[in-house]
């Protein structure tokens, strides 16, 4: 079963009790650290780094099933990474990015966007891991409503008001009837696995080019999961500008604090030239916005530090490009997520339309990846000054 649907399924048999959830709440983050060296290894490593393939080489073992994402991530990287595939210390590099995971909590990714390589130990510790934002995330987000969240199904139907389009959940064969209906609307539409995420799971179909005919491509449907099936969204010419193939997007985080709903960070994504999703894992790029503007203030980065100052297809400019309707997309993101009970940290997804800005999906923690790779800092004091004005679940 899918590790994401078995977590759904655990959670949503969590109890009512709020005291109850609460423990579990606790024992959440403590397992996330359950898999971390000892701050006296961690020292021993920092002042000694030759140390480090002696100290982390026990817990390979010990700990395998919980690195091997992380080992997987690490090897894509350091085989297709401009920055690293030449490069002759790999056996180096693998122990670092070891270390940093079992250290401080970072994954490959971020080793390569924060370019840890060449930080310092404090340096590092300045930025604000895997472990950290999943830790902030359980700490303010109640652990049950979540589920409504992680099931992009039921964040449709939450938020449909701020979707703006079309869409229909399946799961079963009795939903055949309402899946035809959609087809013959939206013959071109959008499939998504409801438990996914980083534009995985995601494909543009055209029902009247599947290999099966349209009940059978139903059937096949409803016997592998549960499906999100949406409205293809048609993005304004000014977000188009940037990439016609993706739907270039905007992710704004929000924080429900003493002082309201604020809006720390955001940042656009956009795809390359004949790619479908604008998603950094998927071989977006990425790029700061100031917050107070929403005006591009930084250049492009993509999954592997590559730096862009102006698109690679397209050639369109990234600094000092303003988005359109920034007012109302902030305003949308702050009235969204002033209606979520017992939740106060929220990604979202967000697509500029001739309707104005539309939800493309809301995250129910999403990572502080994207910011630190633009901004090239990172933000964990911030994080901490912000937890102190937020409310505490656990």
């Amino acid at each position: 079963m899918d590790k994401k649907r078995l977590c759904y399924i655990i959670r949503s048999r969590y109890p009512k009790i709020f005291g109850i959830r609460k423990g579990l709440q606790r024992l959440k983050i403590k397992r996330l650290y359950r898999c971390c060296l000892s701050e006296k290894e961690i020292e021993e490593c920092e002042k000694h780094p030759s140390k480090k393939i002696e100290i982390i080489t026990p817990y390979l073992a010990k700990w395998e099933g919980y690195l091997r994402p992380a080992v997987k991530e690490m090897e894509d990287i350091l085989e297709k990474a401009p920055i690293y595939k030449d490069r002759q210390d790999k056996d180096y590099l693998r122990t670092d990015m070891l270390f940093c995971r079992l250290a401080y909590g970072f994954i490959p990714s971020e080793y390569v966007g924060f370019e840890l390589e060449n930080k310092s130990p404090e340096q590092r510790k300045e930025f604000v891991s895997d472990i950290d934002t999943n830790v902030f995330g359980y700490s303010v987000n109640d652990i049950k409503e979540l589920q409504s969240i992680l099931d992009k199904g039921d964040g449709y139907l939450r938020f449909s008001n701020y979707f703006k389009r079309d869409a229909i959940v399946i799961r079963k064969k009795s939903d055949y009837v309402q899946f035809h209906e959609f087809v013959q609307k939206h013959p071109i539409f959008v499939k998504k696995v409801v438990f996914s995420s980083m534009g995985k799971g995601v494909e543009l179909v055209n029902i009247n080019e599947v290999e099966e005919n349209e009940k059978d491509y139903f059937e096949k449907l409803v016997l592998t999961g549960k499906y999100l099936l949406e409205e293809k969204v048609c993005q304004h010419e000014e977000m188009a500008k940037f990439n016609t193939s993706s739907v270039n997007t905007i992710r704004c985080i929000t924080f429900k604090t003493n002082n309201g709903v604020e809006t720390p960070y955001a940042f656009m994504r956009v795809g390359r030239e004949g790619s479908f999703v604008d998603n950094g894992g998927a071989g977006g790029i990425l790029i700061g916005i100031d917050v107070k503007t929403g005006i591009l203030d930084t250049d492009g980065y993509d999954e592997y530090d590559n730096k862009y100052s102006s698109h690679p297809d397209t050639k369109v400019d990234f600094k000092g490009s303003q988005i359109p309707a920034w007012e109302e997309l902030v305003y949308l993101c702050k009235e969204a997520a002033s209606k979520v009970k017992d939740i106060s940290y929220l990604s979202w997804d967000l697509a500029y339309t001739e309707k104005g800005w539309i939800v493309i999906e809301v995250n129910e923690v999403g990572q502080f990846i994207g910011p630190q790779i633009v901004m090239k800092r990172g933000i964990k004091k911030e994080l901490e000054e912000s937890l102190s004005r937020m409310k505490k679940v656990i």
